[in-house]
């Protein structure tokens, strides 16, 4: 997809939407993988950015458990495992996408959700992997981050589900809808091309 003003403003939408997400269980990765099947490289980083950014700031305005904690401690955690997983989710769309090439349907519909259950599981194996290396002593009442992990793998394979679901419909709803036009004008300008080369012979 190419980079035009239609995709910025999703690309912009979706960073905003993490802001929202932020609050909610299990679905915070949602605008992520979202724009990992609809975007390009460089604009799923900007939003896996937007993401490690936002849930940095929240851990400064409420840091209300270990994760927070550690947040606080070491900022770059919240942040660089978060474009990984992003550019990952991205990988393996475009990876699923090439080998069976899903126009429609059940097809479709199952390699967005495997890439979105993916960037998900990456998602918390990066940054969970990133405390128990980096900050596994982290103390919140009386909590340590190693202490910690069983819940967030618990919450982690939770979201992976969320993900897998939800992600898929919001894609294809998408595509249907605010990407729609970008495809239109691509296939009218291709049969204009072909009917010039046609009146040209």
């Amino acid at each position: 997809m190419k980079i035009n003003t239609r995709s910025i403003t999703l690309a912009a939408t979706l960073a905003a939407l993490c802001a929202v997400t932020g609050f909610l269980p299990y679905v915070f990765f949602l605008p992520v993988a979202v724009a990992a099947a609809t975007l390009s490289v460089g604009m799923v980083a900007f939003v896996g950015l937007a993401f490690g950014c936002i849930s940095l700031a929240y851990s400064f305005v409420m840091p209300a458990s270990p994760v927070a904690m550690a947040f606080v401690y070491a900022p770059y955690i919240a942040i660089v495992p978060r474009i990984l997983a992003s550019l990952g989710c991205f990988g393996v769309y475009k990876l699923l996408v090439a080998l069976f090439k899903p126009h429609r349907g059940g097809a479709r519909f199952a390699v967005i959700s495997v890439s979105a259950a993916v960037g998900s599981m990456l998602n918390t194996a990066l940054v969970v992997g990133a405390f128990v290396l980096i900050v596994p002593s982290v103390d919140f009442g009386g909590i340590t981050m190693l202490a910690y992990v069983p819940t967030m793998l618990i919450s982690g394979a939770i979201e992976l589900a969320c993900m897998a679901a939800l992600v898929p419909p919001i894609v294809l709803t998408l595509e249907r809808t605010v990407l729609k036009t970008t495809r239109l004008k691509k296939s009218n300008t291709e049969k204009h091309g072909v009917h010039s080369a046609a009146h040209s012979e």
